[in-house]
């Protein structure tokens, strides 16, 4: 587990969608949903669909009630006090018109106040004739508390208000020294919480407010359309909405209406009930982190973007000394700031820009026509901070004049392996996820992942297409037929995958042609699935002629075998991830990898490349790289032969395997031109180092004598191929994560039968690099091997 100050990172990461298709810096605008709060919205939204608007919110009642308890608890109020409104602003409105200010009033408002709110102030002003006046800023750019103080004792004050933390800057202003000093002079405090709940801890008591506003898109991470209004229990009795509305006033005689206790009075009976939860749903996740946990590690995440901005060489941070907590403002002398967020926007980095007009008290006092504003949330780690540093870094140096001309890159995929040009700083770009080796499952996994947009880069020490592992070949066997119910659904979604990715990419890849697996009286049945039977030696020759079995002899039946276009496929996979910009590199053996921090550094003879997520697919070798399994490993020699005579082909032939005395011998029929196919599943211990030897004579006198007994017409030995089995001791997969290795995952040691569940590896360790879990692999999971750290 990648903890941060309390906070497992990857575990928001993974529960957050967009985490994974950008460097989000938007928090203070809009932060990103929990995949949770999403499906909470939109099961609720069905559920009005299935039984109608009234009949869901009666229905959701109990929860919809709960939400008031969840804010409540989050700003330390009762739920009494919490009224659910449509936005920050709309609280603001409403919070204002019900203080019924006259003529003369003095509103004292912080330079922090936030556009809408300033707004409306000025209006008042000009309308009703209130006076607004702006409250001298500090050293630190905060509430001068002085003079506050001062202006509190010149006259009565109607209304004193402050923003917790502006749009405009990361400033935090003094919320509880401002509360201190209105309760004191007996004057309503209203605090704007809007850029601060859920960044900071809000609590209603210990600030001393009278009225607090917020919104649920922002750092609590609920949906647009939600916010939050609180009115103590006190100042709520003194208040009366201008416009009463059902929700919050009864209608008890002709002329004459009851407004409802506490905050609710403020609410309006038409609401997005679905958004609502979606806000209770964030609002639980908030409450499960716990707000001084999530304040920390927000506040260290900021401090660390600040000093990583202002190291950089024409970059001034514009935050005043107050700042603190997630905001970090800055601007690029020279450039405007909406060139330099849409250069950030075209690399992946996202943030936005605070224009003067969003904040003219402050911004414009401070002439800054507009600042580019950072936000982080739980979701974000030390790769999403390089990325905006290093993004600014080539925005300025590409804004400058340029030496000489820049020579294009002969190789299309040099670019993420190149060395950094910064010395001691990390790359400008950081991987999703790195794949080591790519094989059959190296392959589908990294297809898999940039199909789902992640950024990936995969890594092969050989050339592609080597003949050194274990996917090479023309064909490979494809059954449902397997010992061991536990596989069934991995069987199902392989053969569902295949047909996936033969559509996608035009071309067919699986040929059924049915399977017999044969052993000999006395042997108990080693195989079933579903779909599958038993016959005897004369029904196993009705359905295969061309394979002949001893009399005794039974067989499993499965009519949904099949033979794989390995080569094609191997093919296929590769060219859909590049397609979909996954970034290839062979002849490049990873020398080393070491965790830094949140990221992975992978080291190769060439690159350092940074990743969140590292996925060893590296077959014979992955004792190299991940020493605490290698004693769990065993790679041996392999040996097919193909025998060109005799008609071989379905639907005489189909796939087929017997368990002789020699070991298990298997068989795919003639479908490529090159005769069947024969192999038996046991070999020589081996050393993946070693160069890989021809089949020798007695090899291939071997597999000669089994085709003799088992395919009577067939000619000698054709073409020959040699590869390496990666064997378990249970002859089961290792996929899932590594043992005492945080982001590492592993797929490989498939002990000969694996390459027929490529596409479901692939798509299962694209799960496991988002974040999803696969309780269904909990069989081939590594852990089953080594409960030590395996690095």
């Amino acid at each position: 587990m990648t903890t941060a100050g309390g906070v497992d990172v990857a575990a928001e990461r993974a529960r957050t969608p967009g985490a994974t298709t950008g460097h989000h810096f938007n928090a203070a605008g809009a932060a990103l949903p929990a995949a949770g709060t999403v499906a909470t919205v939109v099961a609720h939204l069905e559920l009005e669909a299935a039984i109608g608007g009234y009949e869901a919110a009666w229905q959701a009642a109990p929860r919809l009630d709960g939400v008031y308890r969840l804010a409540a608890s989050a700003l330390g109020a009762r739920p009494d006090e919490i009224a659910l409104v449509e936005s920050a602003t709309a609280g603001w409105q409403r919070a204002v018109a019900a203080l019924r200010l006259q003529p003369g009033d003095r509103v004292l408002a912080a330079r922090s106040s936030y556009v809408s709110s300033a707004l409306q102030l000025l209006s008042l002003e000009r309308e009703t004739g209130i006076k607004v006046e702006l409250l001298d800023i500090a050293p630190d750019g905060g509430v001068d508390l002085d003079s506050l103080a001062r202006a509190l004792r010149s006259g009565p004050v109607a209304l004193v208000t402050a923003a917790h933390v502006p749009t405009s800057s990361g400033l935090v202003e003094p919320a509880e020294q401002i509360g201190a000093l209105c309760r004191a002079a007996g004057v309503p405090f209203l605090l704007d919480a809007t850029q601060s709940l859920g960044q900071l801890e809000v609590d209603v008591r210990r600030i001393g407010c009278d009225l607090l506003v917020s919104t649920g898109r922002k750092f609590l991470r609920g949906p647009r359309g939600t916010g939050l209004l609180y009115a103590s229990g006190e100042m709520a009795g003194r208040l009366a909405p201008v416009s009463p509305d059902v929700r919050g006033a009864s209608w008890t005689h002709e002329r004459d209406w009851v407004v409802a206790p506490g905050a609710r009075r403020f609410e309006l009976w038409e609401a997005a009930h679905a958004l609502r939860l979606g806000l209770g749903a964030a609002l639980a996740d908030l409450a499960a982190l716990g707000a001084p946990v999530v304040a920390a590690r927000l506040a260290a995440l900021g401090s660390a973007l600040r000093a990583e901005l202002s190291g950089v060489d024409g970059v001034r941070v514009v935050d005043p000394p107050g700042a603190g907590g997630a905001i970090v403002t800055f601007a690029v002398p020279g450039m405007p700031a909406e060139r330099v967020r849409a250069g950030l926007a075209a690399r992946g980095v996202h943030l936005v820009t605070v224009p003067a007009a969003h904040g003219r008290w402050d911004l414009a006092a401070r002439d800054l026509p507009a600042v580019l504003r950072a936000s982080v949330h739980v979701y974000n780690d030390d790769a999403d901070i390089y990325a905006l540093v290093e993004a600014v870094r080539e925005i300025i140096a590409a804004d400058r004049p340029v030496a000489a001309p820049v020579v294009p890159e002969p190789d299309p995929f040099a670019r993420i392996l190149e060395r950094p040009r910064v010395v001691s700083r990390p790359e400008p770009e950081v991987l999703d996820a790195v794949v080591v080796g790519l094989g059959v499952h190296g392959r589908a996994t990294l297809h898999e992942l940039a199909r789902r947009g992640l950024r990936v880069a995969g890594l092969e020490q050989f050339r592609l297409g080597h003949d050194r592992g274990s996917s090479h070949g023309a064909t490979r066997m494809i059954r449902r037929a397997y010992p061991n119910p536990v596989w069934d659904g991995l069987v199902g979604d392989a053969y569902e995958g295949w047909a996936r990715l033969s559509r996608d990419a035009g071309v067919p890849l699986v040929r059924t042609t049915g399977g017999l697996y044969a052993r000999p009286p006395g042997e108990p049945a080693g195989l079933r699935g579903p779909g599958c039977r038993e016959v005897d030696a004369a029904e196993a020759a009705a359905l295969f002629p061309a394979l002949r079995l001893p009399d005794g002899w039974r067989a499993v039946h499965d009519p949904a075998a099949g033979v794989v276009d390995a080569e094609a496929a191997m093919r296929v996979q590769l060219e859909l991830a590049v397609a979909a910009g996954a970034r290839v590199h062979d002849r490049e053996p990873v020398l080393d990898w070491r965790h830094e921090g949140d990221l992975i550094a992978v080291h190769t003879a060439r690159a350092r490349l940074l990743t969140r997520r590292l996925v060893v697919c590296a077959g014979p070798w992955i004792g190299r790289l991940l020493p605490g399994l290698a004693p769990e490993l065993t790679p041996v020699r392999i040996v097919n032969a193909y025998f060109p005579g005799g008609d071989f082909a379905p639907p005489r032939l189909g796939c087929f395997s017997a368990e002789l005395p020699e070991g298990l011998a298997y068989g795919i029929p003639a479908v490529d031109g090159r005769g069947v196919k024969i192999g038996l599943d046991a070999g020589p211990v081996i050393d993946p180092a070693e160069p890989v030897a021809p089949a020798s004579a007695a090899e291939l006198g071997l597999l000669s004598s089994i085709a003799a007994r088992l395919l009577p017409g067939a000619g000698p030995v054709g073409e020959t191929v040699v590869c390496r089995y990666t064997m378990t001791a249970d002859k089961r997969f290792l996929v899932g994560p590594v043992p005492g290795q945080p982001g590492v995952l592993v797929a490989s040691a498939c002990s000969g039968h694996g390459f027929k569940f490529a596409p479901v590896i692939g798509a299962a360790l694209a799960d496991l690099v988002t974040g999803v879990a696969r309780t269904d692999l909990d069989f081939l999971s590594p852990a089953r091997l080594t409960a030590q750290d395996v690095r």
